[in-house]
């Protein structure tokens, strides 16, 4: 009978190999608990580990994809709300600049228009928002700050570079003329008043369109030209309330009339509005050659100069560095017949400094949401819908009407009329709107693409926690059971410890 495997000692051979890989076995056990993860490194997955891999993986994906799209949300969400804070500002001085909202002050300046140069003011800080050092109305040229500062655009730098102010006194003297009638000449003899376009045609100053009256003793002659002409023959002597009417297109696209009314010899009258009529058919042509140089200087000092201002406002901010704004050839500016040509960088500002080249502005930043999906989110401060703001902010800013000028009224409502009207966007026109609607149009694409992918992570990280982590009561039943092992074990092996051969028998 062999006893040998229960005799005393036996236990050294037979146990210590168990013992340590059911201790091993139990810290494992005690990590998972603590963890919740089945094992410290892919081999220990076993076949499942080609199943972590694989899902991690794309997790990874997903995760970098969601991160692109947190960024550029708060991106969006910021340039929007610049957009809209831009469009509340223009559409407030759209409704500040009403008529008979001139009020004389020493500055020259009306209320509106004090407003005016904060709201401008406000916008450039609007259009240099940044994010981290990323600047959102800059294009591709993201860390370029995009837009100059107030007193650079309005006043340049005093080294040889013209700010905006310049540039409008520049296009005014050259609209005016030397004589400040637009660059049109009033004369005639005897019976004859006649108006005519400068001989050299300039790009400047009023333009004929043609004349009217409803007199019956005044005959009003148009000849297209160029240079444009009217002649108007006083035939026979107007009754009081005729009028004469001339039509004058003006450097804006917008025409103006300027009508001057027949009076009785011996009454009062504005002599811009109204002539006299004299002794016979000579005298009365000759009241109305003088009414019409008056009517003419002051629609030249008023609707005129507004226009002018405008159109070089306009040039101003339509100017970018490969395409700087238009300037009136000179000096000196007032003779000035060719067309406004380009400045340059060195002797113009140039308010854009971001990115200016081809192609949309929402395409100068792209955010990849998927394998196969980018969302647009650029911006540009160059953009049509700014530039129309800005030139109107900035030039409603600009112009001063000075309480003794008597032409003050006139000029402002003229001026607060174009602002008005401009910043209110004509229909082929971008609006701020539009751009509101845009970047709307990226954040819900990355909204959607957002709400797939973290209904894709849920569903791969459901399934890699099946693959990796354990449940506490399945580590609980395991630690359970493997402890009623070892405590079996131990209990036998100190039986077997204390067995002699006279216990045995």
């Amino acid at each position: 009978m062999t006893i040998t495997s229960y005799g005393s000692g036996a236990y050294r051979s037979a146990q210590p190999n168990q013992f340590v890989t059911n201790r091993g076995e139990l810290n494992d056990l005690l990590r998972q608990l603590d963890t919740g993860k089945r094992s410290t490194t892919y081999a220990g997955l076993g076949i499942e580990r080609r199943t972590s891999l694989d899902v991690n993986g794309k997790i990874s994906s997903l995760d970098s994809w969601l991160t692109g799209i947190q960024r550029a949300d708060v991106n969006l969400k910021l340039a929007t709300q610049s957009v809209e804070n831009f469009y509340k500002l223009t559409t407030e001085t759209k409704n500040d600049a009403r008529p008979d909202s001139y009020v004389p002050s020493s500055t020259g300046l009306s209320a509106p228009q004090v407003l005016a140069e904060e709201k401008f003011k406000q916008a450039l800080d609007l259009l240099n928002v940044d994010v981290d050092g990323r600047f959102l109305f800059s294009g591709r040229t993201s860390d370029v700050e995009p837009v100059a500062s107030y007193s650079l655009i309005m006043d340049g730098d005093g080294a040889g570079r013209a700010g905006l102010r310049q540039l409008v006194s520049e296009r005014k003297q050259a609209d005016l003329g030397t004589a400040g009638l637009g660059r049109l000449t009033v004369g005639g003899a005897a019976t004859t008043v006649s108006i005519a376009e400068e001989a050299a045609n300039p790009n400047y100053g009023f333009k004929l369109k043609g004349a009217t009256t409803n007199s019956a003793g005044i005959t009003p002659t148009y000849t297209a030209g160029p240079p444009a002409n009217i002649a108007v023959d006083v035939t026979a002597q107007p009754q009081p309330g005729d009028a004469v009417r001339v039509q004058v297109a003006l450097p804006d696209g917008t025409t103006e009339e300027v009508v001057l009314t027949a009076r009785a010899a011996g009454s009062d009258g504005d002599g811009a509005t109204t002539f006299e009529i004299g002794a016979d058919p000579t005298a009365t042509a000759g009241n109305l050659r003088t009414a019409m140089t008056a009517a003419l200087g002051k629609e030249a000092k008023t609707s005129l100069s507004a226009a002018s201002a405008s159109v070089a406002a306009e040039n101003f901010f339509a100017g970018s560095p490969s395409n700087p704004p238009l300037r009136v050839p000179g000096p000196p500016f007032d003779t000035a017949t060719a067309a406004p040509a380009p400045g340059t960088d060195a002797n113009t500002v140039i308010w854009y400094r971001g990115d200016d080249g081809p192609g949309s502005a929402r395409a100068t930043s792209t955010v990849q949401v998927d394998q196969s999906q980018s969302v647009n989110t650029g911006a540009r401060a160059n953009e049509q819908a700014f530039q129309i703001g800005l030139a109107q902010l900035a030039i409603f800013a600009t112009e001063t009407f000075p309480a003794s000028d008597p032409n003050s009224k006139a000029g402002y409502e003229a001026l607060a009329e174009r602002v008005s009207n401009r910043i209110g966007y004509a229909e082929n026109e971008q609006t701020p709107s539009e751009i509101v609607v845009e970047l709307g149009s990226a954040q819900t694409g990355l909204s959607q693409a957002k709400e797939r992918h973290s209904a894709t992570k849920n569903y791969l990280q459901t399934t890699l926690d099946g693959v990796e982590n354990v449940t506490t009561e399945e580590v609980a039943v395991q630690i359970l059971s493997l402890q009623t092992r070892l405590q079996a074990s131990y209990q036998t092996t100190s039986m077997l410890a204390q067995l002699s051969l006279t216990n045995y028998l």
